[in-house]
């Protein structure tokens, strides 16, 4: 955890008192949803005050460039802070009451330390229409968070010596690709502060100061007297101004820039960050690759595990569910950077571990920033060019006006609910990772239909097979939900569709068709493993699919003669009819994910 969020936590008092999103009298918008944790506007606002505060600069103004970096690095924090707590939890890790009323009654004392006395805390809890209950369990909650989150950090940084193998030929390359890292240089200094913010008279005094003393080295005076005379870097004054052999990386650029375009055992003055330093070089070359070659294994190893370490916290963040100002974004990470030359400071250098005294006193701490990486995929969503596949099975609650309409009233019809069922079979080629286009494979059966009329029982049956083309569109709704539209258009057959008279005669007759027909509905995807690759599909649709003028054939019996809507004349009254609603639940494979 950034150090600059516990400060903005602990200074919570300064600019609100209280948590604003706990205040009594208002409803507090929600600004951030992290899977079941969340961010309100007030929140947000007070740790983006916090980021200012900790850097000692004046709050940025919302909108402007400064600020939206501050909300970006708040973000960032609180996702990370959630799935790193959660990762504790499938972990079954356990914490103690103990630590965490610790930290709680810590930062419960830091609000009162904004108050002159108790009961001027009370009295402004009791302003925001807030307990101190409520307080401490808001508390409670971030801290807990906030230690699972440290807990599980710690757990992992603890498997990852392991993880980065750093081999000769990476250590060579690296000293290949970089040899200004190893250039080096053994010099002395004595310093005239001056920073760039000082005055004009100030910075002209302190080069005056540094040329006279030059002008004395340059008549013969002693450098170590000098120095521990003159000299404003306490690093170096006790030892005589003596800083020793110290890599450029090491160095302050401009500082560096000087001491570098020096000649060796040369005297000089050099402009730095600090201000005017005389120097006097002694030496000035390139380290040999043997002595620094463990020094560049164990950079390019640490670059590796903490490569590592990003990668695991951001497959973390891919499968949150995350939603900013009410809208669901999805996580990318940036693709992993090169390793690269190091920093020019000393704490970063992987030549020398030292700090070298001369930079010391002008190297400002600073706080790593990290912009929210861009939104762009979302785990629940195939990659394009990857196929899907369906297997379905439909409940249908067909009509059965194809005899109701031409029997009337005359007859009695009767058929069990759900009418019908289907099996579906699809393949589907994703375009990008909201739509698809593919093919499927249909079969479709009526349940039997009883009629009686006028002493005559018929028993009516009919299957459909046929083939189709469909396009959907994937909405993702959560990091394990998927919400889909498709339509599909086909050309179906009639398949073993017929009737059975039994009286007053025994009759079998047949019908054959085809018909083209469509389907448009709307579905939810389940995803049942981590992976997501493999959901439960749950559907519902309207089908529009009709058969008419159909043609028949008598295959037992003999022809009756009465009115049905198989033996008119033409066949222009038949009609079977698979419009209606359907219900499906399936299983879809996605394949070739993340590959």
């Amino acid at each position: 955890m950034n150090k600059w969020i516990m400060a903005g936590l602990l200074a919570l008092g300064m600019a609100g008192l209280f948590p604003t999103h706990l205040k009594a009298e208002t409803v507090d918008e929600i600004a951030l949803v992290v899977d079941q944790e969340s961010m309100t506007r007030g929140e947000m606002e007070e740790s983006i005050d916090a980021y200012f505060a900790v850097r000692s600069e004046k709050p940025a103004a919302p909108g402007s460039a400064s600020y939206l970096e501050a909300k970006k690095q708040v973000e960032d924090n609180f996702i990370q802070e959630v799935v790193l707590a959660e990762e504790a939890d499938r972990e079954k890790m356990e914490i103690s009451d103990t630590d965490v009323e610790g930290q709680v009654n810590q930062e419960i004392e830091g609000m009162k330390r904004n108050f002159p006395t108790e009961e001027d805390f009370q009295d402004g809890l009791h302003k925001e229409g807030i307990t101190l209950d409520d307080l401490k369990q808001d508390t409670r909650d971030r801290m807990l968070r906030r230690i699972k989150a440290g807990r599980v950090l710690h757990m992992k940084q603890s498997e990852l010596p392991n993880t980065a193998v750093v081999s000769d030929q990476q250590v060579s390359d690296y000293y290949q690709k970089h040899p200004q890292d190893y250039e080096q240089a053994k010099f002395s200094i004595i310093l005239f502060s001056a920073s760039p913010k000082a005055s004009a008279a100030k910075r002209a005094a302190a080069e005056k100061q540094a040329q006279a003393v030059l002008a004395e080295l340059k008549k013969g005076a002693d450098f170590a007297s000098e120095a521990k005379t003159h000299s404003e870097d306490a690093g170096t004054r006790d030892n005589g101004g003596e800083v020793g052999t110290v890599y450029r990386s090491d160095l302050d650029p401009e500082l560096a820039k000087g001491i570098f375009g020096m000649k060796v055992k040369s005297l000089g003055i050099v402009t730095g960050s600090e201000g005017y330093y005389v120097v006097r070089l002694e030496f000035k070359g390139t380290a040999e690759f043997a002595s620094v070659a463990s020094s560049i294994k164990d950079h390019l190893q640490k670059s590796g595990q903490s490569d590592a370490m990003q990668q695991w916290i951001d497959q973390l963040k891919a499968k949150a569910y995350i939603m900013e100002d009410g809208k669901v974004v999805v996580f990318k990470a940036k693709p992993a950077a090169p390793v690269s030359a190091p920093v020019k400071t000393a704490s970063a250098s992987p030549a020398t571990g030292t700090r070298s005294p001369a930079t010391a006193a002008s190297e400002a701490s600073t706080e790593e920033d990290s912009d929210l990486p861009p939104m762009e995929e979302y785990p629940t969503l195939p990659d394009p060019d990857s196929w899907t596949l369906t297997a379905k099975f439909n409940g249908i609650n067909y009509s059965t006006k194809d005899l109701g309409d031409y029997y009337g009233s005359s007859a009695n019809s009767d058929q069990s609910f759900p009418f019908g069922f289907g099996l579906n079979f699809a393949a589907d080629l994703a375009l990008d990772q909201t739509i698809q286009i593919g093919v499927e494979a249909e079969f479709l059966r009526k349940t039997v239909e009883n009629v009686s009329r006028s002493g005559n029982t018929e028993q009516w049956n009919s299957a459909v097979l046929g083939p189709a083309l469909h396009a959907k569109l994937l909405i993702p709704l959560d990091e394990g939900t998927n919400f889909d539209l498709s339509l599909s258009g086909g050309y179906y057959f009639l398949a073993g569709a017929g009737v059975t008279v039994s009286a007053p005669v025994s009759e079998n007759m047949n019908t054959s068709g085809s018909s083209f027909g469509a389907v448009a509905g709307a579905d939810f995807e389940f995803f049942m493993d981590s992976s997501k690759n493999t959901a439960l599909d749950l559907g519902f649709s309207y089908r529009f699919l009709r058969f008419t003028n159909l043609p028949t054939s008598v295959t037992s019996g003999s022809a009756i003669n009465y009115p049905s809507p198989l033996l008119n004349a033409d066949g222009n009254q038949a009609a079977i009819d698979y419009s209606g609603i359907e219900v499906g639940l399936g299983v879809r494979f996605y394949l070739g994910k993340g590959e």
